[in-house]
């Protein structure tokens, strides 16, 4: 269902405000009704909130094509949750990083 989902966002949905992504996780009910997924997108906030929201607004037509793809007899709801990852903050820490060293004084390491 992670790679149902992951293929139908990047190739079915066409939101030029999806960035890059990945889907994390994703948590099934005992019963097979419901499902969260985990989404992880790199980007500023700015660009990670648009992202996010344009993945959510097409949550109606994901689950549509994953209940297509589906062999069970339900398709489990969709309910997507932004998911911060740690690996995804690199380019958060960089750009920290670099601030940094630029309010040291030259010739101090």
């Amino acid at each position: 269902m992670k790679k149902d989902i992951d293929d139908i966002i990047r190739k079915d949905v066409s939101d030029p405000r999806i960035g890059f992504f990945t889907v994390t996780y994703v948590h099934v009910s005992k019963d097979l009704r419901n499902s969260t997924v985990g989404i992880s997108i790199m980007g500023n906030k700015q660009k990670k909130e648009s992202s996010f929201a344009a993945i959510k607004n097409a949550s109606g037509y994901i689950y549509h094509k994953l209940s297509q793809k589906s062999l069970l007899k339900h398709t489990p709801t969709i309910d997507f949750k932004y998911d911060e990852m740690p690996e995804f903050r690199v380019e958060e820490i960089l750009k920290e990083i670099k601030e940094e060293n630029d309010k040291r004084p030259e010739g101090q390491d």
